[in-house]
């Protein structure tokens, strides 16, 4: 058994589960907060149940990749330096960024999404409609969700990818 590919899948199969609990956690706080306290919303509504698992799923599959220009990052600081502390620092500063990259975009599409197909659909009222237990709607809304973050999941993961600390590659002139 390889050692460093051993550690590399362990280091990877920790930060999936690291990071998708805490997301999921941290988005399922903020829409009973946001959206289930400001509207009422009992604990038996289904429709509410559809609208939260479409958020949950869209941000699960927004942060399914984002290990990889994290850990891409780790794999060329490790080659670049040989010192311990200079690493550590520079894979703490390279991961919280690419957290709050996803973190701010995830927040940013889904709130994008619900204002836009809020403001298409002026005539429907989606989360009163949601409170009265509108399945349709809930799922409708839910969708939309879902298709945009669908949309623009490789545009945010190259962008990601822009922030991976690459090496220079010489240009021959």
């Amino acid at each position: 058994m390889k050692n460093d590919i051993f550690y590399y899948a362990v280091s990877e199969l920790l930060l999936s589960i690291f990071l998708g609990v805490s997301l999921l956690y941290f988005t399922y706080r903020l829409i009973e907060k946001g959206i289930k306290k400001k509207y009422n919303i009992g604990d038996n509504n289904l429709s509410y149940s559809i609208f939260m698992s479409s958020i949950l799923f869209s941000v699960a599959y927004l942060i399914k990749d984002i290990k990889t220009p994290i850990l891409n990052s780790i794999r060329i600081l490790q080659e670049s330096t040989d010192d311990g502390s200079v690493l550590f620092f520079d894979v703490t500063k390279y991961t919280l960024l690419f957290l709050v990259v996803v973190i701010l975009s995830i927040f940013i599409i889904n709130l994008i999404s619900l204002s836009l197909f809020t403001f298409m659909t002026k005539n429907i009222k989606e989360f009163q409609e949601i409170q009265k237990n509108n399945i349709a709607v809930a799922i409708f809304t839910g969708v939309i969700v879902i298709s945009i973050s669908i949309m623009l999941k490789d545009s945010l993961y190259f962008l990601l990818d822009t922030f991976v600390p690459y090496p220079d590659v010489p240009k021959f002139e």
